[in-house]
């Protein structure tokens, strides 16, 4: 039992995001958005069930911790990867993707699975610049792992934004709106 709870203590410490995502163009509302949930769907190249595997932290920052669901796929397999970006603490739930899209330049999802994961990402989706965006993908598993699947969206508030495809994921020209870590298997 102290095993399986320092375990999740774990997870919840190391899936920890930053729960704000960037401000508004609009000049009347600087608000920041809230953000509760990040899915990440796979659907089989070819046809298949979608598998969708969640961070949720509906109550937000201070309240109860997060919920990271394990990512489980498939060994030797091709899946189409999505992501999805929500406010669940309004209704109705407010879907935070669309200004992402809306706003690509200013947006880039970086996925880093762990070497042992046994999990590939390529062929992301890109900006009007052709400068990677990431909301979509493609993945492909090896043979049966176990491992992390990281996902960090960074957000360039310059103007205009000044990304470029060689910015690591820990650039200075921009800052993590999101940043989770979850458990990945392949089996």
């Amino acid at each position: 039992m102290k095993k399986n709870f320092k375990l999740f203590l774990a997870a919840a410490i190391f899936g920890s995001v930053a729960l704000t995502s960037c401000s508004k163009d609009n000049e009347e509302s600087n608000d920041e958005e809230l953000i509760t949930t990040v899915a990440l769907s796979f659907t089989p190249v070819g046809g298949g069930t979608t598998n969708t595997f969640q961070f949720r932290d509906v109550d937000g920052p201070g309240g109860n911790p997060p919920v990271i669901d394990e990512i489980v796929l498939s060994p030797g397999m091709a899946y189409n990867m999505s992501v999805r970006v929500l406010n669940e603490s309004v209704t109705p739930t407010e879907d935070i993707t669309i200004e992402i899209n809306n706003e690509s330049t200013s947006h880039r999802f970086y996925h880093l699975p762990s070497a042992a994961s046994g999990i590939v990402v390529d062929n992301l989706n890109t900006d009007g610049n052709g400068i990677t965006l990431g909301v979509t993908g493609r993945v492909t598993t090896g043979v049966a792992s176990t491992g992390t699947y990281r996902v960090v969206l960074r957000h360039y508030g310059a103007t205009p934004p000044d990304k470029v495809e060689a910015d690591p994921v820990d650039s200075p020209k921009s800052s993590s709106d999101i940043d989770i870590t979850f458990s990945a298997r392949v089996e």
